[in-house]
């Protein structure tokens, strides 16, 4: 029988989901090292070859924690330049999450995200991007940039490259 998790008073349990979709063959051990010691445990990655990008290949992460590592993680692999990632983490009792998203031609992007996984834009940034651009195409390029349109649209792709080899199918752009 298994002993049921107990958690401090007033901690609640994360849930996270790393998915790198293109990473070089020469960091693959080093991005392996980097989560063993971000996480103080050895994790396992199962890495496949990435069709969508020659020489390249992908792996996917879940975990439970107690502490966030989503930034952790996210500031680790942005320092190699070659990646193609999305981290999410989230509380597994509700509210808010973060999705930290990047390539090499884009970089890094941030995002909050609700209980269903979409992007929230909070009022703040909402009010900034109101008062710094005057017209609605600087606008809604402000809008874009903060729901990370760019990076949806770079990613998608790769999203679709993995689905497909796992269910046995090879794609090819």
């Amino acid at each position: 029988m298994a002993t049921p998790l107990l958690l401090p008073t007033g901690s609640s349990l994360l849930a996270g989901d790393l998915r790198i979709y293109s990473a070089p063959k020469a960091l693959l051990r080093h991005i392996q090292w980097s989560l063993n010691q971000i996480f103080g445990y050895p994790v396992e990655l199962n890495w496949q070859a990435q069709p969508l990008a020659a020489g390249t290949h992908a792996t996917e992460l879940q975990w439970r924690d107690l502490q966030p590592v989503a930034s952790k993680i996210a500031a680790t692999l942005k320092s190699w330049h070659y990646l193609r990632f999305e981290v999410r983490e989230f509380s597994t009792v509700g509210g808010e999450g973060v999705l930290y998203r990047a390539t090499p031609e884009l970089g890094l992007h941030q995002a909050v995200t609700s209980s269903t996984g979409d992007v929230m834009i909070h009022e703040n940034r909402i009010q900034t991007a109101l008062d710094s651009n005057k017209s609605y195409e600087s606008l809604k390029q402000a809008m874009n940039q903060a729901l990370g349109i760019a990076w949806d649209g770079e990613l998608e792709c790769y999203r679709r490259g993995i689905q497909e080899v796992e269910s046995g199918k090879v794609v090819s752009i």
